[in-house]
C-alpha cells in the first residue's frame, strides 16, 4: 500500500486470514488480559484499567503484516494508526473523567466518542497533509 492510498474496508479479506496468525493474535490478547488482571489484583482497578487500554493485538498484528507483506512500510502505517487511535483514546478518557460527575452517562459516552473521533481524524489529516507536502 502506498502512502497515497486511502483507508477502505474490505470484509472479504477476513477469509484470507490464516489460522496460525489468528491463534497468535488470540494468544497475545489473552496474555495482555492476564497481565491486566494481575496488575488489577495487585494495585487496584484504576491501575489495571490502564493496562486494559493497551492494544493487545498490536504487536502480533505488526509482526504478521511484516511477515506477509515482506516490507516495512505497511507496518509503519499500521503502527502510526495505532498511535493516532491511542491519542484519541486519551482524549476519550479525559472527557469521561471530566464529564461523568456532571452529565448523564449516555451523553458522556456520546460526547467522549465524538471527541475521540475528532482527535483521531484531525491527527490523521494533519499527518497526511504533512506527508503530501513533504
Amino acid at each position: 500500500m502506498s502512502g497515497r492510498e486511502r483507508i477502505r474496508l474490505r470484509p472479504s479479506r477476513a477469509r484470507c486470514a490464516h489460522p496460525a496468525g489468528m491463534a497468535l493474535r488470540f494468544a497475545f490478547g489473552a496474555a495482555i488480559s492476564v497481565v491486566a488482571a494481575l496488575v488489577t489484583d495487585r494495585w487496584g482497578p484504576v491501575t489495571g484499567g490502564i493496562f486494559l487500554a493497551f492494544p493487545a493485538t498490536l504487536a502480533a498484528t505488526l509482526t504478521l503484516i511484516e511477515h506477509e507483506e515482506h516490507r516495512r512500510l505497511p507496518v509503519e502505517q499500521d503502527a502510526r494508526g495505532a498511535v493516532l487511535g491511542a491519542a484519541g483514546m486519551i482524549v476519550f478518557a479525559v472527557c469521561v473523567w471530566a464529564l461523568a460527575p456532571w452529565l448523564p452517562a449516555a451523553l458522556v459516552l456520546v460526547t467522549s466518542t465524538a471527541a475521540w473521533a475528532l482527535v483521531a481524524v484531525a491527527l490523521y489529516l494533519l499527518l497526511q497533509g504533512r506527508r503530501d507536502a513533504g
